[in-house]
């Protein structure tokens, strides 16, 4: 199961922006690095005896790379590693971090829709990243992940899970999905509605299903009552 340091939309601040992490002794892998992770990697002491920083970019809005720049920095120049980083557009990543002061030697960019990485610590793991629908600005993913053996899958941003998903998970292939999950629900919406949640995943299978992203106008107690869960935050650095 994949913890959590944040589940709030970018307008949801008190639930921090959405990241979540897997952490074994000295290696981490970091999904997102919205404006308030940064923070909240340091009080948690996420960085304490780092050896090992992976980091998984779903997509370049503010509430997921806000903060990218300053984990690569602490990284390079306090915990003198350069951290790896997972994100299928090359170019448009390299951009980003140039424009914002980060140099290519200060870390590692590994662009591939498939990755496969085995850590002395995390042990192997593997990424599958998936296009979705997001916006028409800029590319998003969501992605399978396979770790310990389950394979999970990542919505990132998006407003709809594809069928190859659902069956999957029908078929016992995704052991569960984390999904960006909202209250608003219009015509247009970037984001999955919890309505559109239930028509899409079936009673029987809704346990299975983590909703994150959440925006001011959904409650926990909802998303309980229709059969979903919602991601738990770490509130301390006992994982």
């Amino acid at each position: 199961m994949l913890k959590f340091i944040g589940s709030g939309s970018a307008f949801h601040t008190a639930r921090g922006n959405t990241s979540a992490f897997v952490k074994t002794n000295n290696s981490l892998l970091l999904i997102d690095s919205g404006g308030t992770v940064f923070h909240r990697l340091q009080e948690l002491n996420l960085f304490d005896g780092l050896e090992h920083l992976y980091i998984v970019i779903t997509h370049t809005h503010p509430d997921h790379v806000g903060s990218l720049g300053e984990v690569i920095f602490y990284s390079y120049y306090i915990l003198n590693h350069r951290p790896t980083i997972f994100f299928p557009r090359k170019e448009l990543l390299e951009v980003f971090l140039t424009s914002i002061g980060v140099t290519p030697d200060m870390y590692h960019l590994n662009s591939n829709d498939r990755i496969s990485i085995n850590d002395k610590n995390i042990g192997d793991f593997r990424i599958i990243f998936i296009p979705v629908s997001h916006v028409d600005t800029i590319p998003a993913y969501g992605f399978t992940i396979e770790l310990g053996g389950q394979v999970f899958y990542y919505s990132g941003d998006s407003n709809d899970i594809s069928n190859t998903i659902i069956e999957k998970l029908k078929s016992g292939q995704i052991y569960s999905i984390y999904q960006d999950t909202c209250g608003l629900d219009y015509e247009g919406n970037n984001h999955l509605s919890l309505r559109r949640l239930c028509d899409i995943i079936p009673k029987e299978l809704r346990e299975k299903v983590f909703c994150m992203h959440l925006d001011k106008h959904i409650t926990e107690n909802e998303i309980y009552e229709h059969g979903f869960h919602v991601v738990e935050h770490v509130i301390n650095n006992s994982f």
